[in-house]
């Protein structure tokens, strides 16, 4: 989300999968390609592991809230912003660092002031030390978001999507709550970025979405290293344990490229 005030680093993304993903043989490498996969929140390249596997990936839905929805070979963008409902809610536009940060909701002061003796020694110094500065609201513009179940029934696919990365600055809850039938019906895994502390007012943090998700039965079986300013979030990746016989391999791509050993 943080994407919606960065429209020359969109601009970007946009031509990186133009010349470097759709029709360079990266993506569905030779017609390979066997999973479909969902990115929300992407500022460049793909995210590790996947820039890396990009060949595995069939078809990628790319969500670039400033940028024209279209379709090229093997690649779709969507400028639809992602939230639990359709509806149009305020986008806080930060500083940042290098134009990151901004989200749909806002920075918790209240709690990084009350806690900054603490905050202050967790972490990159450098990243602490300027949050302050970096927090600095620009503007607040008014964003017109749809649900992730939505976007998908209006886009008719004639194929289900495999595997949801969502990096939407404190955004993923709510964006979870928005693609039940996704969650519930095709997804086999999931790549989140999660908060350990309310970083921004009001969202969710690592163990309640992880319970979320135990609902529709995934369990979190790779947690990466902290990150961040005050070390508050970690890459969590989500894999469902009960799957159908034709998606069997599909996990196990899935497991193999993020390096987890477990049965199937």
């Amino acid at each position: 989300m943080s994407g919606l005030s960065l429209t020359r680093s969109v601009r970007k993304t946009a031509k990186w999968f133009r010349n470097n993903l759709s029709g360079s043989g990266k993506i569905n490498y030779r017609n390979r390609g066997t999973i479909n996969f969902i990115d929300i929140g992407s500022l460049g390249n793909l995210p590790e592991p996947w820039l890396s596997n990009a060949k595995h990936i069939r078809t990628l839905l790319s969500f670039e809230p400033l940028e024209k929805p279209g379709k090229r070979k093997n690649v779709i963008i969507s400028s639809n912003a992602l939230w639990s409902e359709n509806c149009k809610r305020p986008f806080y536009i930060y500083k940042g660092l290098r134009s990151t940060g901004s989200s749909l909701f806002e920075q918790n002061f209240e709690y990084v002031n009350q806690n900054f003796d603490t905050l202050r020694n967790t972490g990159p110094k450098h990243l602490a030390e300027t949050w302050h500065r970096r927090s600095e609201l620009l503007r607040i513009t008014e964003c017109e978001c749809k649900t992730l179940d939505h976007t998908l029934e209006e886009l008719d696919l004639p194929f289900s999507f495999d595997f949801l990365k969502i990096d939407a600055q404190g955004a993923e809850s709510e964006i979870l709550l928005g693609a039940e039938d996704f969650l519930r019906n095709s997804c086999i895994g999931l790549h989140l970025e999660l908060f350990n502390i309310p970083l921004y007012k009001g969202i969710k943090l690592l163990p309640d979405v992880a319970e979320y998700l135990k609902g529709f039965g995934f369990s979190l079986i790779k947690k990466m290293p902290v990150h961040g300013t005050f070390n508050s979030q970690n890459d969590c990746i989500f894999i469902r344990e009960k799957i159908s016989n034709d998606k069997i391999e599909t996990k196990q791509l899935i497991l193999k490229i993020y390096s987890v050993n477990t049965s199937v």
